[in-house]
């Protein structure tokens, strides 16, 4: 009786693991299988004649090696997003959890100000930010004040030199939340100990963070890197916010935006085959790229604590 006990636990538990994995499974053949299958055929049927073709690709790389292509800028726009705020910030962010983790004056309200553009609305951020870098807004009152006479004509969102540099600013102004409380409650879990012991022998905060925190929260840095970088190719802030794509500031993202739901007669252009095209591309690039900073950053030996 007691095999047979046995054999019906064993049964039922194997009925529930498969019960909570059919779910996602299916969710996954029907949403991600099904309509990336879709994506791949499209890339190769000709826009016009529906037959086998490669046009969708030469579009896409005649694109992106124009001098004014549309493609070639949001490519760069995109990378230019990225190493800023998937790089600079990210070591920043790190600086800046440590900073607060050590307790400094008034780090409980830098906490709530740099946590605050997560919790308000992104259009009312973009709002603040477009209100107060106008032609006839606070910024230009206090350059004025400073002796500033070519602050431009149209604002900073007006012309090219200076449009897709605002942005990234304003991304910078809102980018220290989300990396930010991930290594906030990865440093949380350091025991004290350590850092007590490392302070006797006489360990400064530059060494400490560098020989010690970061060793000790290599793992979180190691998962938040992978992570980020899946994001090479989407990397952007928000464009139509700002500036809709003009100025030379569309990114990879919005430019796919544009291509499918953009000045099309009825709400978008329907031109699938070139985005599909672009989309197998990239992802054929960086799909090793990411696998091989995965091996790297695997080889470093985790810390026991």
């Amino acid at each position: 009786m007691k095999k047979t006990g046995k054999s019906k636990m064993s049964l039922d538990r194997k009925l529930f693991i498969i019960g909570m994995l059919a779910i996602p499974l299916i969710k996954w053949a029907i949403f991600w299988t099904t309509t990336n299958f879709g994506m791949i055929l499209l890339a190769f049927k000709h826009p016009r004649t529906g037959e086998f073709a490669w046009i969708n690709f030469k579009t896409i790389f005649d694109s992106i090696s124009s001098t004014n292509g549309a493609l070639g800028i949001s490519l760069k726009n995109t990378f230019l997003y990225f190493f800023w705020d998937s790089i600079v910030l990210f070591v920043l962010n790190l600086i800046m959890a440590y900073i607060l983790f050590k307790q400094v004056w008034g780090h409980k309200v830098f906490r709530i100000i740099f946590y605050l553009p997560a919790i308000i609305s992104s259009i009312a951020m973009t709002t603040v930010f477009t209100e107060f870098i106008k032609t006839d807004g606070p910024l230009n009152l206090i350059y004025n004040f400073f002796g500033g006479t070519d602050f431009p004509e149209r604002g900073l969102l007006g012309q090219v030199s200076t449009a897709t540099a605002t942005i990234i600013v304003y991304t910078f102004w809102v980018g220290f939340t989300g990396n930010l409380i991930l290594f906030s409650s990865a440093l949380a879990r350091i025991p004290i100990e350590i850092l007590e012991s490392a302070r006797l022998d006489g360990c400064g905060s530059v060494r400490e963070l560098v020989n010690i925190i970061v060793p000790l929260i290599f793992p979180t840095i190691s998962t938040m890197m992978i992570l980020s970088l899946t994001g090479i190719f989407g990397a952007g802030g928000p464009i139509l916010l700002f500036t809709n794509g003009d100025y030379n500031t569309s990114t990879l993202g919005f430019w796919i935006f544009q291509q499918v739901y953009g000045n099309g007669a009825v709400g978008g252009t329907g031109n699938y085959g070139p985005v599909s095209a672009a989309g197998l591309v990239f992802t054929l690039i960086g799909f090793p790229i990411i696998m091989v900073v995965k091996w790297l950053l695997d080889k470093v030996p985790a810390v026991e604590y």
